[in-house]
C-alpha cells in the first residue's frame, strides 16, 4: 500500500531500462567498462528512488496514524473521499494557551470547506464570529435549550458539535468531518509549507502573532512567513469591514496553505516531515487514517493543482441579548433584516454549496 500506482509505474521503467543496459553490455564488450559504470549509477540511483519513496511514504502514513489517533468529541459521517464530494468544519480557537488543542472553547474561524476530489475543486465559506444564530447540539441540546440565539463564536464553549449543527442548520448541510486548530497551528503550518504568498486589498498594520511584533501589509502581493501569517489573519479593527475582512484573509491563507501543501516542492522529505509535524501537534482532527491515506495517495498520483473558490457571508450590524450573556447587549451580525429577509450572501452561499455537494 506504500507505493502509488504512479510510483510503480515509474519505479519499473528504470529497472527494465537497467535491464535492456545489461542485455546490451553482452553484445558489445569493448565497451563493457563505460556502460557497466552507466548501468552501476543506473543501480545507485534506482535503490535511492526506492530508499527514498518507501521511507518518505512510511514516515507520511506514521504521521497520519498518529494525527488521527485518540478519542473524539464528534463521530465522522464517513464519506468515499476520493469519489465523492464532501464537507470539513474548520473551527479556530482565539486560546492564548497553544500547548494544548481543546474541544470547546470560543471559536473565532468558522470555515465550511466543500471538497470535491474528482474534480479537484474546493469551496469555502467564512461565518463571521458574531453571526447571530439559533444554537443547536453540543451541551445546548442536552440543557434543552435549542433555538436560543447567541453569537456564533459562543457556540464553541458548548462543544464543537454545537458549532457544527448549528451551522448545519443555517446552511441546511451536513458536515462529514471537522478540524480544530489554534495559533500556533498556523504559525507551524505555514512555516512548514516554507511560507506562503497572499494579496492584501489594503496597507494595514498589525501586531497580532505570537511574537508581538509590529508587522507591515501592502496592497497587493505580501510573502509572509508563520508569525507573520498569524498577525495577518488576526487583524481585524483596523481593517474597512472589521471581521468581514478578516475572514477573507482567513480564506487567503488557507487557500495559500493548501496550495503549497499539494504543489511538487511538498515531496521534499524535510519538508513532508514538517507539515505532518504541525498538523499532528497543533489539530484536531476526526478523519480517520485510511481516509487520509487515500486522499494523499490519490495527491502524489497526479499531483493536481486545486480550484479554490472563496465566499463569505455578511449581515447586518446591531446590539443583541444571547444565550451565553442574557443580560448584556453586545454587538452582534445578524444575517437578517429587520423583515426577516436572509442577506443575499447567505442565499448565494447556500445555493453554491447545494450546487458544489450535487
Amino acid at each position: 500500500q506504500w507505493l502509488t500506482p504512479k510510483y510503480l509505474v515509474i519505479l519499473t521503467a528504470i529497472v527494465a531500462f537497467i535491464c535492456g543496459i545489461q542485455t546490451f553490455l553482452r553484445y558489445f564488450r569493448k565497451k563493457r567498462p563505460l556502460l557497466r559504470s552507466i548501468s552501476l549509477v543506473l543501480t545507485v540511483v534506482t535503490l535511492v528512488v526506492t530508499y527514498h519513496g518507501t521511507f518518505m511514504l512510511a514516515t507520511v502514513y506514521g504521521g497520519i496514524d498518529e494525527m488521527t489517533s485518540g478519542k473524539h468529541e464528534v463521530d465522522p459521517k464517513t464519506a468515499n473521499v476520493t469519489k465523492e464530494p464532501f464537507l470539513i468544519y474548520v473551527s479556530g480557537s482565539d486560546a492564548r494557551d497553544i500547548s494544548e488543542i481543546k474541544e470547546k472553547g470560543l471559536s473565532d474561524v468558522n470555515m465550511i470547506i466543500a471538497v470535491n476530489p474528482t474534480k479537484h475543486k474546493m469551496l469555502m465559506i467564512n461565518t463571521p464570529r458574531d453571526f447571530f444564530l439559533p444554537l443547536y447540539g453540543g451541551e445546548v441540546a442536552k440543557r434543552g435549550d435549542e433555538g436560543e440565539k447567541d453569537k456564533l463564536t459562543h457556540a464553541g464553549t458548548y462543544g464543537i458539535d454545537c458549532s457544527m449543527k448549528t451551522l448545519e442548520k443555517f446552511y441546511a448541510i451536513e458536515f462529514n468531518y471537522y478540524i480544530r486548530i489554534n495559533f500556533n497551528s498556523v504559525v507551524q503550518l505555514v512555516d512548514a509549507v516554507g511560507g506562503i504568498t497572499v494579496e492584501s486589498e489594503f496597507n494595514f498594520s498589525s501586531n497580532y502573532g505570537l511574537k508581538k511584533k509590529t508587522y507591515y501589509f501592502k496592497k497587493g502581493k505580501n510573502e509572509l512567513d508563520g508569525d507573520a501569517a498569524l498577525a495577518f489573519v488576526r487583524e481585524r479593527k483596523t481593517l474597512p469591514g472589521g471581521d468581514r475582512q478578516r475572514g477573507k484573509h482567513q480564506q487567503l491563507v488557507i487557500g495559500a496553505v493548501v496550495d503549497k501543501a499539494v504543489s511538487p516542492a511538498i515531496l521534499n522529505l524535510n519538508n513532508f516531515k514538517n507539515l505532518l509535524t504541525a498538523v499532528t501537534s497543533n489539530t484536531k482532527m476526526n478523519i480517520s487514517a485510511e481516509e487520509l491515506k487515500s486522499l494523499f495517495q490519490m495527491q502524489l498520483d497526479d499531483m493536481a493543482k486545486w480550484d479554490i473558490e472563496s465566499i463569505s457571508v455578511d449581515g447586518n450590524n446591531s446590539y443583541g441579548y444571547g444565550y451565553t450573556y442574557p443580560n448584556q447587549s453586545l454587538w452582534i451580525m445578524d444575517p437578517y433584516d429587520s423583515n426577516k429577509v436572509v442577506d443575499e450572501s447567505v442565499k448565494e452561499a447556500r445555493e453554491a454549496l447545494a450546487e458544489f455537494m450535487k
